[in-house]
This record gives C-alpha cells, sequence and structure tokens, in this order.
C-alpha cells in the first residue's frame, strides 16, 4: 500500500479544491452576453427614441457576436449619456461599468474601453485613475481626440492646468469640434480670460446640433459666463432660447433661478429650482433652494434641503463616487459638521494640492477651526490663475484683515466687489463695510 507524504496530501486536497470550484465558475459563471442585457428607462422625446434603437441595435450585435468588444464600449458610452441627460446615476452607472468589465476582460488594452472607463472614473470623482487608463489609450491611438478630452479633464480635476491646456491645444488640433470649443472655454475662464471663454463657447455653441442636449448644455455655460459678468439680461436670453429649443431643460431652469434671484423674485427661482430638480435630480438645485431658503428666512425648508443634500452625498459614496469636496463645501457654506468638513477638505488637499476649488475649500475650513496663518497662504493659491470668484477674493480679504494685514484685505475685498454677481447679499454687504472701514482707517493713519 502507498502511503502519501503530507505535502502530497495537501497538494491532492488544494486540487481537489480546485477542481470543485472550477466546476462551480463554469456551471454559474455566464458570459455579459448570455444574460438579459441591461436597457433604458423610458421618457419622453424622440432623442430617447434615437438612444433606445442604438442599445438594441448593440444588443443585437452582443448576443450575435458577442468577441466583438467595440459594442461593448458603444453601449457603455450610451449609458453614460444617458446617466448625464436624466441624472440617474446610481440607474447608468453600474450598467455602463457592466459592459466596459466586460469589454476590458476581452482586450484589456482596447484604447477605447481605456477612455470610457477613464471618463466613468471622472464622473466618480476617482481623477488619478482616470488619469492613467487614458493615458494608456493614449499610447494605442495618438491620434484620437476624444483621448485628449478626457485627459484635459482628468488634469483640470488634478490642478494641472498647464498640462490640461496642452491636451485641449492637441484635441483642437485634431478635432476642433463642440467638445473641444467648451474646453477650451472653460480653460480661458479659469485664466481669468472671460472675453476668450465668450469667444470659444459661441464657437462651441455654433458647433452643435439644435435641441440636442450637448448644445443645450453649451448654451447653458455661455449664460453663465454672461451671469459673471453683471449681463444679467443676456444671460436670462439664453436660457429661454434654450428652453424654446429643449422644453423643460434642467440646467436653463437652473439658470433662470439664478438671474431671477438676482433680481429679489426669489419666489419665482425657488419655482424653476423645484421644476428642474424635478426633471434631473441633481443636489446641486437643492443646494442652490436651501441657500434660497435660508435667505428667505424659512430654516425650516432650508434644513429640508440640506438633509437631502446629504442624503444624496450618503448615497453617491455608497456607489464609489468621491464627494469630499463636495461634502466640505457644502458643511462649510451651511455651517455644519465643521471637524469632518475640515478632515475630508484634508484629504481632497493632500490628494489634489494644486486644485482651485479645493486650496479655497481647504483654505476656509482652516479658517474657521482658528488657523488663518495657515489658511491665507492657500487660499492665496486658489487665486493664482486669476479667475473670476468673487467668493474666493471676499475669503482672502476676511483672512487678511483678521491677520491686521489691511492693505491685502483692501485689494481682495476691492476685487470681490468689482465683479457685479457671485457674492451671497450677506457677503457683499460685509465686505463693503469692510472695505469701507479699512479706507477710513488709512486715511487717518
Amino acid at each position: 500500500m502507498r502511503h502519501w507524504s503530507r505535502k502530497q496530501k495537501t497538494a491532492a486536497a488544494l486540487a481537489g479544491f480546485l477542481a470543485l470550484w472550477l466546476g462551480a465558475y463554469f456551471l454559474y459563471w455566464q458570459p455579459v452576453a448570455e444574460q438579459p442585457l441591461p436597457g433604458l428607462s423610458p421618457r419622453p422625446g424622440a432623442e430617447f427614441l434615437n438612444a433606445r434603437k442604438a442599445v438594441e441595435y448593440y444588443q443585437y450585435e452582443i448576443r450575435r457576436r458577442p468577441e466583438v468588444v467595440e459594442n461593448y464600449v458603444q453601449l457603455a458610452q450610451i449609458f453614460l449619456q444617458e446617466a448625464r441627460v436624466t441624472g440617474r446615476h446610481h440607474e447608468y452607472l453600474p450598467q455602463a461599468q457592466t459592459m466596459l468589465a466586460e469589454a476590458l476582460h476581452r482586450d484589456p488594452d482596447h484604447f477605447l474601453a481605456l477612455a470610457t472607463k477613464a471618463s466613468l472614473l471622472l464622473t466618480l470623482h476617482q481623477f488619478e485613475e482616470a488619469q492613467k487608463l487614458v493615458e494608456q489609450a493614449r499610447v494605442r491611438a495618438p491620434q484620437t481626440a476624444f483621448l485628449y478630452g478626457v485627459l484635459c479633464d482628468a488634469l483640470v480635476e488634478l490642478g494641472d492646468y498647464a498640462g490640461a491646456v496642452k491636451m485641449c491645444d492637441a484635441m483642437l488640433g485634431l478635432k476642433p469640434d463642440l467638445r473641444a470649443y467648451a474646453r477650451a472655454a472653460y480653460l480661458r475662464e479659469l485664466h481669468g480670460d472671460l472675453a476668450g471663454a465668450c469667444q470659444a463657447m459661441k464657437l462651441a455653441c455654433d458647433a452643435g446640433v439644435f435641441g440636442q442636449e450637448n448644445r443645450a448644455w453649451v448654451l447653458y455655460q455661455l449664460g453663465k459666463l454672461y451671469f459673471i459678468q453683471g449681463k444679467l439680461d443676456t444671460a436670462a436670453h439664453l436660457y429661454n432660447g434654450i428652453l424654446e429649443e429643449r422644453p423643460n431643460y434642467a440646467y436653463a431652469l437652473a439658470g433662470l433661478a439664478q438671474v431671477q434671484a438676482a433680481h429679489g423674485q426669489r419666489e419665482q427661482a425657488v419655482a424653476a429650482l423645484q421644476q428642474a430638480y424635478r426633471e434631473i435630480p441633481d443636489h446641486g438645485f437643492l443646494e442652490q433652494l436651501a441657500v434660497l431658503y435660508r435667505e428667505q428666512g424659512e430654516p425650516a425648508k432650508a434644513n429640508e434641503m440640506i438633509a437631502m443634500v446629504l442624503e444624496n452625498f450618503r448615497q453617491h459614496e455608497a456607489q464609489g463616487w468621491n464627494v469630499d469636496l463636495e461634502f466640505a463645501r457644502f458643511c462649510l457654506e451651511h455651517d455644519l459638521r465643521r471637524e469632518e468638513a475640515l478632515e475630508r477638505a484634508r484629504r481632497e488637499y493632500e490628494r489634489r494640492p494644486a486644485h482651485l476649488e479645493v486650496l479655497a475649500t481647504y483654505a476656509w475650513a482652516l479658517h474657521l477651526s482658528g488657523k488663518t496663518a495657515e489658511a491665507l497662504p492657500l487660499m492665496e493659491q486658489a487665486l493664482r490663475l486669476r479667475t473670476p470668484r468673487p467668493e474666493f477674493q471676499f475669503r482672502a480679504g476676511v483672512m487678511a484683515a483678521s491677520l491686521g494685514q489691511n492693505e491685502k484685505a483692501k485689494r481682495h475685498f476691492e476685487s470681490a466687489l468689482a465683479l457685479p454677481t457671485g457674492l451671497a447679499s450677506k457677503d457683499r454687504q460685509f465686505a463693503q463695510q469692510q472695505l469701507a472701514e479699512l479706507q477710513r482707517a488709512s486715511k487717518v493713519s
């Protein structure tokens, strides 16, 4: 009789276990093509009918030829676009992830699958991983404009603005279309060139197709640029024009709400934002409502909106989003959970220390925690590109004044008040009072 050693017994046991595991794996695992493929939830409009036809086509192609990777990627891109148009991210992003996982399982080096996954990761605010993936894709397809757009977005979010400009220029050189012009406009805005930003955004609008969501989006962005400059009638005209092309477009409604609030028409602004949220469940609309209710002296309604925003953040995090910046910024604005806001802002600063919004948020959190001397240099870094953000200048002025740096405080308050919009009414009044006091003090001295 043969006697097995301990090693032989162990090897035999492992082999038996592996055989059982593989048997179960092949018994229960099915390729995506053999499972029920996800589709779209109904919504009104011819645009949806076209999207549904495209989904049905790629579903058919996947079942017919499951080895063709391109079909999974195209289906994923439709889900990503539908998430953008409807705001149903919790429904469509997992579906896109499933399609991309199958595509990359079949071909780990497929450049369009890599770039599309990078685009999805940008939505989830996983910027570092998105950059890595799209860089891999660029090696394989260096003449594809879409890749440079995704890489431009990733670099913006990581605070590498010079790198983002280079990628945008490359995209414009390869394919000067709506997406490229819109990115150029945003980069010009970040660098304080509002006239150039408007010029580029107009090119983006002209490159769009009447009634399509991407044209509505860039028209909305153009309206925001005019709003920043105090050209409220022009902004309102653009927003109303969008609503003629694309009725009930949520972001145009939100833009109109900003104009109405600036004119003191707060009830109309609230109604427009409520309608916008019914169209697309974007927590940004709830954030605007919270501010309006607070300014109207309706704390119960403001608190209801605040609770809904925080629940939105919780749901996002449960699905893999990073919302540290958004959470910190929102809580600081409403004087909530200061310690947690500071910790989240610190984490985000460690992750992307050159990003303007991250710098400004972390600096404000530090100031509110009594660390103003540490905060002011960070806030000044947030202003390094001369981005037209009056709230950044206002906060820098508050910090400088609290440190006794009166001349610096005056400059920041003057810059904050130079743009006619962008500051909350209470902040504008405070800046005007502080500036008047500082000017009187300088005359006396």
